[in-house]
């Protein structure tokens, strides 16, 4: 059958020892958020999942950040490593009312822990496949935005045995820009047009600044030159493709060659939205979630 364009409208046994002090986390909101220590039980994770709470599970040497909400079927969000998990709020609270939606802030990342060195796309992927063992979740949907949509291809074409459907969101990685300069811009001019990314997504961005420094500026140089068409014709699992039509960064164009590259993809197109509609446009896209969620079951 051909491909389609839709148009819409409008951890279970971690290795590693018990973490004494758990720490705090502070949101944009002002609120605390206790982070659970690695150790937790199953009771434990179910009142952190019942109650909106984080924790903390070790992958390898490393630390990945998860919350958890909703029920059903199980979606996997991995938020851009640029930003982390915060600006990611409302659409996941979108997506809760008719899945179970994990969120994994990966290492050099939001609340996940800080590298020694910067990683590769394909480390971050093989990361992503040790979380999900860890959490002993199989046939998921695994959505990436932006930078974390290339972690989420390169997981789905090197690690598809966990994965039952791909949703990449404005993904970068196709027709780079070439040029950390290139795409900084590109970025600022996209963002100018997302009031909401701008309050939830600038604070987020100094803070990786700040405090995964190393990895942020390598996360850039990656999002201006990484070219990861080799992987795209790798995917054999059910792919969504959800894009924003006045996308500078990675435009509509991007979209549709990746679509000729992957047979059994679909796109759908957010007419209004830009590289960020998956936070300013968060019903539209739990939407298009659940409708390929829906038809992947």
């Amino acid at each position: 059958m051909g491909k389609r364009v839709r148009r819409h409208g409008t951890a279970g046994s971690c290795a590693g020892r018990p973490l004494s002090v758990a720490g705090w986390y502070v949101p944009r909101s002002g609120r605390r958020e206790k982070n659970l220590p690695i150790s937790t039980g199953a009771a434990e994770r179910r009142a952190a999942r019942a109650e909106g709470r984080g924790r903390e599970i070790r992958v390898g040497s490393e630390i990945v950040y998860v919350t958890e909400t909703g029920s059903g079927k199980p979606a996997v969000l991995l938020p851009s490593m640029l930003i982390g998990g915060t600006p990611y709020q409302p659409a996941v609270e979108a997506m809760a009312r008719r899945a179970r939606v994990l969120v994994l802030e990966l290492p050099g990342s939001g609340r996940g822990s800080r590298l020694g060195a910067p990683w590769t796309l394909e480390r971050y992927a093989r990361c992503v496949a040790g979380a999900l063992r860890a959490l002993r979740l199989e046939r998921v949907t695994l959505i990436g935005h932006s930078l974390s949509g290339a972690v989420a291809l390169v997981a789905a074409a090197r690690y598809p045995e966990r994965i039952s459907g791909l949703v990449l969101v404005d993904s970068i990685g196709f027709d780079p820009p070439g040029s950390v300069l290139a795409i900084v811009l590109v970025r600022a001019a996209d963002a100018l047009r997302s009031p909401r990314f701008i309050a939830w997504g600038v604070p987020a961005l100094l803070h990786n600044l700040l405090f995964h420094t190393r990895s942020a500026l390598s996360l850039l140089r990656i999002a201006a030159t990484a070219d990861l068409c080799r992987y795209a014709a790798r995917v054999r699992v059910r792919t969504l493709l959800a894009w924003g039509a006045r996308d500078l960064t990675a435009p509509l164009g991007s979209a549709l060659a990746l679509q000729r590259s992957m047979p059994d993809s679909t796109l759908v197109v957010s007419p209004k939205g830009s590289h960020n509609w998956i936070v300013e446009r968060p019903a539209e896209f739990a939407d298009a979630v659940a409708g390929f969620m829906d038809r992947s079951g």
